[in-house]
């Protein structure tokens, strides 16, 4: 890494000490939003049930995540996504309200001034930049940059890693389509490849050619089950629903069989949860994962329960999953009306 880049690094962690995620949003007019659970604040995302969330880390930066889809990140990704700017312009704004002057290059005799914009000059291009999540494409706009940056990230570093770099970028196009509304085209996924391929290229396996590559993009990009992001909304689901905060009378009630097995309710009550986190739309939950909402239920049992839940009206099953413990996951559509959900909407964090 650059030492202009180093610096810039250091700038942003030093930012993040003096205006950390719940003051930025303060700053911003937006403090009710500064909460554990909240109404996304997003433009174009009427928040209808609370999704929007901003927390601490465990390395002490604050995060925010939206599990309706807006996405997650930091306070730069967050002026992104608010404001629809470009990354550096979103951390010239941050470092300008956390008190910083604009980093500015020296001076040099040796090369004529960039012809480019400001903002070129000022901060490094893209793959220079530390890594952040890329704001999703908005009606089409900035789909070149977005890509390329995604491409840029991802890109191999070090010799056998491309397997390993490349899903990391399919799950971030696969996160990038779930947020436009659709499939990216041809075109754009030819763009993005050409630029992994091109920046991964002195690390890439000297027997392999670009054809080579290129198909396994193509291929392993229908794969991708789990966009980039959906891990993190089953876990904050299962937290939700775990035994240590929600007791059984708390639970859901299945329909027609209201003393049902505590396990069948915890089941239902994760199933309410992850389909909340997903803004009521359809979410995906392997038989294995779904064990894990009541201690003692193996992959088999929950797999069954799934079916019964299923046949029972609480749940419909959109695409089969497997029942084997590291099978691909079932995709899911949640029927019941959406009660109250674990917690206190009201849990403030202190800004």
């Amino acid at each position: 890494m650059s030492a202009r880049n180093d610096d810039l690094r250091r700038k942003i962690d030093e930012a993040k000490q003096r205006l950390a995620l719940p003051q930025l949003l303060e700053k911003l007019g937006l403090s009710a939003h500064a909460k554990k659970r909240a109404r996304c604040p997003f433009p174009g995302h009427d928040d209808k049930h609370p999704s929007f969330s901003v927390f601490r880390g465990e390395d002490g930066f604050w995060r925010w995540s939206c599990f309706a889809g807006c996405g997650n990140g930091d306070e730069i990704m967050f002026l992104i996504t608010l404001k629809g700017i470009p990354m550096a312009q979103a951390i010239k704004l941050y470092l300008d309200m956390a008190g910083f002057p604009s980093s500015r290059p020296h001076n040099s005799h040796e090369s004529p001034e960039c012809p480019q914009s400001r903002e070129c000059r000022e901060f490094p291009r893209s793959h220079e930049v530390p890594e952040y999540p890329v704001s999703p494409m908005s009606n089409g706009q900035g789909a070149e940059k977005v890509l390329k940056a995604l491409a840029a990230r991802h890109a191999c570093t070090q010799r056998n890693t491309a397997r390993k770099r490349r899903w990391q970028l399919l799950r971030d196009l696969r996160a990038v389509e779930k947020r436009i509304g659709r499939e990216l085209t041809t075109g754009e996924l030819m763009l993005t490849f050409d630029e992994w391929y091109r920046l991964s290229q002195p690390f890439l396996d000297p027997g392999k050619t670009r054809d080579v590559y290129l198909a396994a993009f193509l291929a392993e990009l229908r794969k991708v089950r789990v966009p980039t992001g959906e891990g993190d909304t089953f876990n904050k689901a299962l937290e939700a629903v775990s035994n240590s905060k929600f007791s059984v009378s708390e639970l859901p009630v299945i329909p027609g069989i209201p003393n049902a097995d505590e396990s069948w309710r915890r089941i239902t009550a994760l199933h309410r949860e992850l389909s909340r986190l997903s803004g009521g739309k359809t979410y995906f939950l392997s038989c294995r994962d779904a064990a894990k909402a009541c201690p003692g239920l193996n992959h088999q049992q929950a797999y069954n329960i799934n079916l019964a839940l299923a046949q029972l009206g609480v749940i419909k099953i959109v695409r089969v999953g497997d029942a084997r413990p590291n099978g691909k996951a079932a995709e899911f559509r949640y029927l019941l009306p959406h009660d109250e959900s674990p917690g206190d909407e009201d849990d403030e964090i202190p800004v």
